[in-house]
């Protein structure tokens, strides 16, 4: 058979071989057996690349032949025709264990029929062929016959001659043809649009050129539009668009899609007036009705606002679908309109925040300890709270009043609020029972003052071979943040655990923190003043050396090596290894999660701190340390305008989230534990807890982030311990990030990135190269200054605080913000944070304005928490901002600018020499401006222009 149709599925199962290698092809009507024996004769022949066997009769003749293709195993090509058999009947064969190794494969003959004839042969004709029930053979003749007899002008046509057409009318070649009557008729072949739809749909140049291509655009983003739909469309002139054939729907989609891919601008155009014309139909759609694709911008329109009340009705999964459907650059109007994707954005993270609430009601219900309140927190409870703090982190990165549906987000955003404070309440106060009926003490196992015994120092012992052991002792780091990390630190020959135990109480700094030293004797603790500390004998247990003094005598015979977190980030991997190179114990201090909190900026940083503390981790691989644990002195609450605030007379001993009391004071919503069944010594009186969120007036107005208290927030810590079986090894590979400016957009600020090896290097190994490498931002030398990550584009990934890039050609557009205790102007750089990878940085040379909000904690503004890239890997930069201005007399007016304040036209003139050059500046104004350290304005006056240096205070 050599006709158009054998062909045709020649050329399909060819493929089929090559992409799936066994293929079992499940002939229900038995329509290609002579077909099927034709191909196994060319392959005997050398004219077919591939085996062929067939059933004809007997199972045993066709094992027997398959014996020579071994088992199956190896998936070597080989197609094996079953006539007049299903999915289902195979089954009872002696063929099924092949057809479970194989790829199954099926094709009727009429849809081949109408797939070869599409294009070539009108609609009506191909169903009434079809409806005769054809063979392949009188299939083959039929076609050959239909094609002989079209026009010889109509086989020039190909898709993408309209597609070009429909995106730039005046520049095609089909305006040349010499009548429309061909034109017509391949459009009818290929997309079904017939008489009928030219006259329902207008064109006021009907029988023209420009006529044909407004309905054809019309036609197919209709045929898309109907067969996306998940009901049938309203319009009666549209319900015939349901009964087109697959292959003509493909070939509308087709070129429906394409023209999206090619020319956004001219699917924008078109879409947007088609839509005009369907306004009636498009009214009466729901997002219930809508399918995958948006056709229309309405259609997102309504799926987002849809999206927004399923959240508020609580339909979690519905809104999660939704956003699935669009997440990366699946639909065409988010791809245009980056607000809406923010606003879809928040939409995700609110499901996966009301997902994590109905999946959780009541985690406590039935628990009989504290001990199994713990575990249960850390078997699934946390993943409210995780998904509460992303919620919180997009919202202040995100939420601004020009976004789609700002309004009921923003009402969102109270009812998420309100319904995690019902829960953290409720869930404080279940806790609270299971202390008073049980004890507030956890077993031993699960006591933060016994860690050390029985976590850290079985590790030590195995510092006899030369394993060093690294404890990160991390304020506030919350239970929740530490699953984070555990994906991120998981990877081939490392073995991670995550365990949860409770903080002593009250859960603050001075006891969490001083009680990770053996500070127990027993199961006692001798404090010193009013939890200021605890006594070892010798010496009170207070700051960070006292507690590295502390497990250094313990474990190893002498003190621990105590490093800060900033510390371990900045250093070379040399001057770490040296650091480290005497100590079997290092302790790592780290501040900044509790400080950023305590200063009311934790939200925008704790993404850059979990960076920071992987960072750490990589670093202190690379010097030689392969045993790791990572715990708190406590967890935290954030605070909003849902937290209720109580007040209470007695100011003497009261925090935010408890109270030192000399008696057992009984009231409502509160709880009291002596001190001394906590196993404190050295301290009299009772501790007070509220049995819920709330906090004590303490005058911290506004307030974002607490702790002190009872709850499980504040008392599960992690204890995550990370073990690698062999040191990390820097990388082979020398890297370059390569970077584009662009104009602000959408009140943010936007930059193109890519990541490729580096140029004259003899280390780019693409076999030794990672799949990706972790970029982030920074003003270099500004840490009082953060970036605030938006979005980012495909092929990048944002992360916790950075963003991944795949090495490519392919750019990622970054949107960002700078926030900064005073409006200012600054540049960024574009870097490696790990510092794991060789990777060359940028430095745009454009200024970026930073929005003045509330500084950064005092502790940390001065050191810098961001490591930077060895000198030579830095990129080269001009000295200066004049040096980014090529144009010397625009230099020289940009200079007396900074220098003097202001400059009049006049003296400008004389400065570059002539009026002609000052009319020159002004026209290229614009394009210096954003090179500015500082802000240009222009003031009119009678003698001219002036140009003046903006001050903070202007």
């Amino acid at each position: 058979m050599n006709g158009p149709v054998s062909a045709a599925m020649e050329q399909e199962v060819l493929g089929e071989l090559r992409r799936k290698g066994i293929v079992v092809w499940l002939d229900k009507d038995a329509s290609y057996t002579q077909f099927a024996d034709d191909l196994a004769a060319k392959h005997a022949q050398g004219a077919f690349p591939f085996p062929v066997l067939g059933f004809r009769g007997s199972f045993l003749d066709l094992l027997f032949k398959l014996e020579e293709f071994g088992n199956g195993l190896d998936n070597q090509p080989l197609l094996v025709h079953m006539p007049g058999f299903t999915e289902l009947s195979i089954r009872a064969t002696p063929l099924l264990e092949l057809y479970e190794a194989g790829v199954r494969y099926r094709k009727g003959l009429d849809s081949l029929i109408r797939e070869t004839a599409t294009a070539r042969v009108a609609p009506a004709e191909v169903d009434a062929f079809v409806a005769t029930g054809p063979s392949l053979e009188a299939a083959d003749t039929w076609l050959s016959e239909a094609v002989a007899g079209a026009a010889v002008s109509e086989s020039n046509f190909r898709p993408i001659d309209l597609a070009e057409a429909l995106a730039n009318p005046t520049s095609s070649h089909l305006t040349k043809a010499d009548s429309l009557g061909p034109l017509l008729a391949y459009v009818h072949r290929l997309t079904g649009m017939d008489e009928a739809w030219t006259r329902y749909y207008p064109s006021a140049q009907r029988s023209t050129f420009d006529g044909l291509l407004h309905q054809l655009g019309a036609w197919i983003l209709a045929v898309e539009y109907v067969h996306d739909l998940r009901r049938p469309p309203h319009d009666p002139n549209l319900l015939p668009l349901k009964s087109l054939s697959a292959p003509l729907v493909k070939a509308c989609c087709d070129l429906a899609a394409r023209i999206r891919r090619d020319n956004a601008d001219a699917y924008e155009r078109i879409a947007n007036e088609v839509e005009e014309f369907f306004k009636t139909e498009l009214a009466a759609m729901t997002p219930e009705d809508l399918g995958q694709i948006d056709t229309f911008k309405e259609e997102e329109v309504r799926v987002l606002r849809g999206a927004v009340e399923a959240l508020r009705s609580q339909q979690w999964a519905k809104a999660k679908e939704w956003c699935a459907a669009r997440a990366g650059d699946r639909s065409f109007w988010i791809q245009r309109d980056r607000e809406r994707r923010w606003s879809w954005t928040l939409v995700e993270e609110a499901a996966e925040l009301g997902a994590a609430l109905a999946r959780h009601p009541r985690p406590l219900a039935g628990a009989r300890s504290v001990d199994d309140a713990a575990e249960r927190y850390a078997a699934g409870a946390f993943e409210v709270d995780r998904a509460h703090r992303r919620f919180e982190q997009r919202r202040l990165a995100l939420l601004t009043s020009t976004l789609p549906e700002y309004s009921s987000l923003r009402e969102l955003v109270t009812e998420l609020r309100q319904a995690h404070r019902d829960w953290a309440d409720a869930l404080c106060a279940d806790f609270a029972t299971l202390c008073t009926d049980g004890g507030f003490l956890p077993s031993p196992e699960l006591r933060q003052r016994n860690l050390f015994e029985q976590v850290v120092h079985p590790l030590t012992q195995g510092t006899e071979k030369g394993e060093k052991v690294a404890v990160f002792l991390i304020d506030a780091f919350r239970y929740e943040m530490a699953t984070e990390l555990v994906e991120e630190l998981s990877g081939a020959g490392t073995v991670v655990d995550l365990k949860p135990r409770l903080a002593e109480l009250p859960s603050i700094t001075s006891v969490g923190m001083n009680v990770l030293a053996p500070v127990a004797k027993g199961e006692r603790l001798a404090v010193a003043g009013a939890f200021g500390g605890f006594k070892t004998g010798e010496y009170t247990v207070r700051e960070p050396d006292d507690r590295a003094r502390a497990m250094g005598m313990r474990s190893v015979g002498k003190r621990a090596l105590s490093l800060r977190l900033v510390d371990v980030c900045d250093a070379t991997t040399e001057k770490l290894t040296s650091q480290v190179r005497a100590h079997a114990l290092i302790v790592v201090h780290s501040k900044e999660i509790d400080d950023a909190g305590e200063a009311n900026v934790g939200l925008p940083t704790f993404e850059s701190t979990l960076r920071q503390i992987k960072a750490a981790w990589h670093h202190l691989q690379l010097a030689g340390v392969k045993n790791f644990v990572f715990t708190a002195d406590h967890g935290f609450l954030l605070q909003d305008e849902t937290t209720k605030i109580q007040p209470y007379d007695d100011k003497a001993g009261r925090s935010r989230r408890h109270i030192l009391d000399a008696h057992p004071r009984a009231e409502d919503g509160m709880v009291n534990v002596s001190v001394s069944s906590l196993g404190y010594d050295g301290v009299a009186g009772f501790l007070l807890f509220r049995t819920d969120t709330a906090m004590f007036a303490s005058g911290n107005a506004g307030a974002t982030f607490a702790h002190g208290g009872n709850s499980p927030q504040e008392r599960v810590i992690p204890v995550l311990t990370v073990t690698r079986k062999r040191a990390e090894q820097g990388g082979y590979s020398e890297y370059a990030v390569e970077v584009q400016t662009q104009d602000d957009v959408l009140g943010s600020h936007r930059l193109k990135v890519r990541l490729c090896f580096a140029k004259q290097t003899t280390t780019s190994l693409g076999f030794a190269a990672p799949r990706k490498v972790d970029i982030s931002l920074r003003v270099a030398g500004r840490d009082d200054i953060r970036v605030v990550f938006k979005h980012v584009t495909t092929p990048g990934e944002l992360r916790t605080g950075r963003i991944q890039l795949p090495v490519t050609e392919a750019w990622t557009e970054v949107f960002f913000g700078l926030e900064g205790p005073t409006d200012d102007l600054a540049r960024v750089e574009i870097f490696h944070p790990d510092s794991v990878e060789r990777v060359q940085s940028a430095v745009p040379e454009q200024w970026y304005s930073v929005l003045g909000t509330t500084a950064l904690p005092p502790k940390t503004a001065k050191a810098s928490t961001i490591p930077p890239p060895p000198e030579e890997e830095r990129a080269p930069r001009s000295e200066g901002w004049a040096g980014a201005i090529a144009d010397e007399g625009a230099r020289k007016m940009f200079l007396h600018i900074e220098k003097h304040g202001s400059i009049t036209e006049a003296e400008a003139a004389k400065l570059l020499g002539s009026p002609r050059a000052f009319r020159k500046f002004s026209l290229e104004l614009e394009t210096h401006l954003p090179k500015l350290p500082f802000r240009v304005r222009i003031e009119t006056a009678d003698g001219g222009k002036r140009y003046v240096r903006e001050v903070a205070d202007d």
